[in-house]
């Protein structure tokens, strides 16, 4: 049966391999202590990620190996798996790290072909499937009486010090981030809105996730959907009684604050800047001025400002 140690974690560009996507590299080494030289033909992993504040471990995805080894018997022979993510993988794991050290395990399969005794009794955790007298060139010294196996195990991937949880360093995961280009991307969140029983209120947020899916094909209609939210935005207000005699949204009431000052000026601001914004979607040709990073903004301001109107509106 095999064992396998952590080395490292790393990137394909580590390697001298060139490769555009998302992968990290779990660099490992295989100890055969078997008395037969054993013919490595895949190695998978299952990867979970996890944290010292989650004892739970999240699935990340499958690992897997991109070249064969031969393992001679009682020799160790380092080797690499590489597991393949998507932004949305890393964003999970940099929220759940907190700053820390992130924390994987790694189940491994590994399948190999050896010539072994007939009489051999397989440990619990592996497979042997008998495929015939071993060749003379798989046989090494062994005796003429061998068997040749395909052998399927499970084996965990452990840290120098035999533990199955991995951690890496915080300074080791930010270089491999670097790398990956993360350090271009930053994760904001964003807290949820939650118990709203207003129809409009819940009008809104729904024309906000219309918005933001309809981003990434049509900035106009995204931003036609937005003004839509702010439509609904104002009828909210108007239903729980915060809107004045102009018929526009009385900040001064939500907030508690006097109508001049300058909270309630920067409110009322806000809110006629994204109106303003909102209504190049209703322009034809004004799009090629739009960015995405113009309409995230957009959206964004407005969930929180109907967050920050929400919260206020309650303590009134």
């Amino acid at each position: 049966m095999l064992a396998a140690e952590f080395v490292r974690l790393g990137v394909p560009k580590d390697y001298g391999e060139d490769y555009e996507g998302l992968r990290l590299v779990f660099e490992i080494r295989l100890h055969n202590p078997a008395q037969y030289v054993a013919y490595v033909l895949g190695i998978d992993g299952s990867v979970f990620t996890g944290s010292r504040q989650s004892p739970r471990m999240y699935y990340l995805g499958q690992a897997r190996s991109l070249m064969l080894v031969q393992i001679p018997p009682k020799e160790y022979v380092t080797t690499r798996i590489y597991l393949d993510l998507r932004h949305d993988n890393l964003e999970f794991i940099e929220k759940l790290r907190a700053g820390e050290n992130p924390r994987f395990t790694v189940n491994l399969s590994t399948q190999f072909i050896a010539c072994v005794p007939q009489q051999f009794i397989p440990p619990q955790n592996c497979q042997y499937i008998p495929i015939g007298p071993c060749a003379q060139t798989l046989s090494l010294s062994l005796a003429p009486q061998s068997q040749l196996y395909l052998i399927k195990c499970y084996i965990p991937l452990k840290d120098l010090r035999g533990n199955s949880l991995i951690e890496v360093d915080r300074d080791t995961w930010l270089d491999v981030l670097s790398k990956l280009g993360f350090k271009h991307i930053r994760v904001i969140e964003v807290p949820a809105i939650t118990g709203v029983a207003n129809e409009h209120a819940k009008a809104a947020i729904e024309y906000l996730d219309r918005a933001w899916a309809l981003m990434s094909a049509n900035y106009e209609e995204a931003l036609n959907a937005a003004r839509k939210a702010l439509e609904e935005l104002k009828s909210y207000a108007k239903d729980l009684g915060f809107i004045d005699e102009k018929e526009e949204i009385d900040f001064a009431k939500i907030y508690g604050a006097s109508p001049g000052s300058e909270l309630v000026r920067g409110m009322d601001n806000i809110l006629r800047g994204l109106w303003v914004l909102t209504s190049v979607g209703s322009h034809a040709g004004r799009s090629r001025f739009i960015k995405r990073a113009d309409v995230e903004f957009i959206i964004t301001t407005i969930y929180m400002l109907m967050k920050s109107m929400q919260e206020n509106m309650r303590s009134q």
